[in-house]
């Protein structure tokens, strides 16, 4: 199939799942947080959004410093980085220092996500020109499973062991990730001086694309609601639906069905319609869903059948945007490299931001959840809509490849 072969492929893309399983291991266990450390609402959050926050940085930082050193090179760095602040959130945890738990996610996600930064680029670079579109296909996918096998792992951890147990798969996942990484071959043919002007001047020049910026906010969706769910889910799955951490973690595997199934309703629609229509069609879906999550909200009691259904369909349609969010995002781009790591500060950040501010809303988390994700889902549908309208972008057809994947 290419030249890695399949299990080295499979291992390859393992490595854009680092950050995601690392953001979203402990939220189960985040009830248990909340009450060893005696948190509020808005402190507990800052465990997810700190982590976040490293998350938006780190890609901006490892892509100067894989055209320098190498692509594997950077990749270590971020690796090891990860390990040790994976170490800290230990140390943190038995000693119960909150400042000193936040400032080691931190540093993970600052190390993590150079899995997400320098991945794509190997991608490019280890396949054949004809299968690195076919590769690319399978990467959201993992990338959004790791948010939901996570979730599942840490809720059987935290029933049977402790939160902070979480910490010790990731020490291990993260050390045979980094030994992993010598299985491939340095790609960098040609190094680049870390020039920081000519750095910011390439950044700035991607932010002067408006289907960047609007379409790069579109897929942002997906992030602030994976993330947000996170936060919030696991305190009202125990406050309300009366779940303790494992059965919440076994229910999320409905989740998973629906982050699974996004990639092949993405497929068919993408097959049928062009990709503005198809991003308007899932958007339109989207609408009954967000109200029906909105409603659980208020009533502030749901079957646990009824409140993962609608969270289900939630990441079935918001996965499905993913695809043909990215593909208008770059479409015109001339530098796909820095555009992609713009792509992914905006996605990023924008879900950093509104998490962050979500836990100081003066309602119940599943509230602040629906609340701010249906005001920010208006007004980015109504952004991309507008543009969609006016660029006549009805005409715009996927490449033949995703037709025929």
């Amino acid at each position: 199939m290419t030249k890695l072969g399949i299990f080295k492929t499979i291992i390859l893309l393992s490595y854009l799942c680092i950050a995601s399983l690392s953001a979203a291991i402990i939220t189960p266990g985040l009830h248990d947080i909340q009450i060893q450390f005696q948190l509020s609402s808005g402190a507990l959050n800052w465990v997810v959004s700190i982590f976040l926050f490293g998350y938006v940085v780190g890609p901006l930082i490892y892509g100067p410093l894989s055209n320098r050193y190498g692509r594997l090179y950077a990749l270590r760095l971020g690796l090891i980085i990860n390990i040790i602040g994976i170490l800290i959130s230990i140390y943190a945890s038995y000693y119960t220092l909150y400042d000193t738990l936040l400032i080691g996610r931190l540093i993970t996600a600052l190390g993590a996500s150079s899995g997400l930064a320098i991945t794509f680029t190997l991608i490019h670079e280890l396949f054949p020109e004809d299968k690195v579109k076919h590769v690319l296909s399978f990467a959201v996918l993992a990338f959004t499973m790791g948010i939901g096998i996570s979730v599942t792992v840490g809720g059987v951890i935290t029933q049977y062991f402790a939160w902070y147990y979480c910490f010790y798969l990731l020490l291990i996942h993260g050390v045979i990730m980094l030994i992993s990484t010598w299985q491939y071959k340095e790609t960098l043919k040609k190094k680049q001086c870390l020039k920081l002007l000519h750095i910011a001047n390439s950044y700035m020049k991607a932010l002067k694309e408006p289907e960047l910026i609007i379409f790069s906010l579109l897929i942002s969706l997906t992030a602030t609601f994976s993330y947000g769910y996170s936060a919030v889910a696991p305190l009202y799955a125990y406050k309300v639906l009366h779940l303790s951490p494992e059965l919440y973690g076994y229910w999320n595997i409905i989740n998973i069905i629906g982050m699974l199934a996004s990639s092949f309703i993405s497929s068919f629609l993408l097959r049928k319609f062009t990709v503005s229509k198809t991003i308007i069609i899932l958007m339109i879906i989207l609408v009954p869903f967000l109200v029906l999550l909105l409603t659980i909200a208020i009533c502030n009691t749901a079957s646990s059948m009824l409140f993962f259904i609608t969270t289900m369909f939630l990441y079935l349609i918001l996965g499905a945007l993913m695809g043909p969010g990215t593909y208008l995002a770059l479409k015109n781009s001339t530098d796909k490299s820095s555009s992609s790591s713009m792509m992914s500060f905006i996605n990023m950040g924008t879900a950093t931001c509104i998490i962050s501010i979500m836990g100081y809303l003066p309602l119940r988390g599943i509230e602040q959840l629906s609340y701010i994700f249906i005001f920010i889902f208006i007004f980015i549908a109504c952004l991309s809509s507008i543009y969609l309208y006016f660029k006549r972008e009805s005409s715009t057809i996927m490449p033949q490849y995703v037709q025929q994947e």
